[in-house]
């Protein structure tokens, strides 16, 4: 029966601002034809997305002093950097799964949890591995600016790479691992599993490469507990 569940929801894994996740997106939702397309995206992330001109000057904002505030615009003026090499925008894989998913008349699903919670959280996380993270992702976006961007895309590509990637982030952040990762998982697992009982059609589920593999073992628990 776990499996049979399983069996409708057709995972795809992406590398934010990569083109050819773009296009990967675009093939399967088109191929499967799904009754409902689950995105990696709350309603905050989903309405910027939809108005990128609140987004316009993110990386010349002054930093606020709050660590994890900090830390996720850190992040986000990574991606900016990223994406403005590689020619894909930071979340143009999750709107062109909502745009082919509209297409088709299949439902449309925001399952990622709330910014707002993910950063509550990210308050309880020691001080230590904030500002560690912190500092290393100026260095990290400087690299991408300097001509890194695509051999960081192809070194993800490889086979194990987003794995090895994870555990090695999981040994030097272990608490922000289960605030940006293991929880969200949980969140994005739960919510996979409601809409396999409310619905009995396949479902498309658009989730980051280092996200893959947390939900479909929680979701696979879920099923069980069954």
């Amino acid at each position: 029966m776990v499996g049979k569940q399983l069996e409708r929801v057709a995972f795809v894994a992406v590398i934010h601002t990569d083109l050819e996740s773009v296009e990967k997106v675009r093939k399967v939702v088109r191929e499967v034809q799904p009754a409902v397309v689950a995105v990696e995206l709350d309603h905050e992330r989903y309405e910027h997305l939809s108005n990128p001109g609140t987004q316009e000057g993110l990386s010349t904002m002054p930093l606020t002093g709050d660590t994890a505030q900090d830390l996720m615009q850190q992040l986000a003026i990574m991606e900016q950097a990223l994406g403005g090499i590689t020619g894909s925008n930071v979340g143009d894989e999750m709107m062109t799964a909502i745009k082919e998913g509209r297409a088709i008349n299949a439902k449309i699903a925001l399952v990622d949890r709330p910014m707002k919670a993910t950063v509550q959280a990210m308050m309880r996380v020691p001080l230590d591995e904030l500002y560690r993270l912190t500092n290393m992702l100026p260095d990290a976006t400087k690299d991408i600016e300097d001509g890194g961007a695509f051999d960081l895309l192809d070194m993800l590509k490889e086979d194990g790479a987003v794995d090895d990637i994870m555990e090695q982030f999981r040994s030097e952040f272990p608490e922000l691992t289960k605030v940006l990762i293991e929880q969200r998982d949980q969140y994005v697992a739960n919510a996979l599993h409601f809409i396999l009982n409310d619905n009995q059609g396949p479902i498309v589920a658009v989730l980051g490469a280092g996200h893959i593999q947390g939900v479909k073992t929680a979701l696979e628990e879920l099923l069980g507990d069954n």
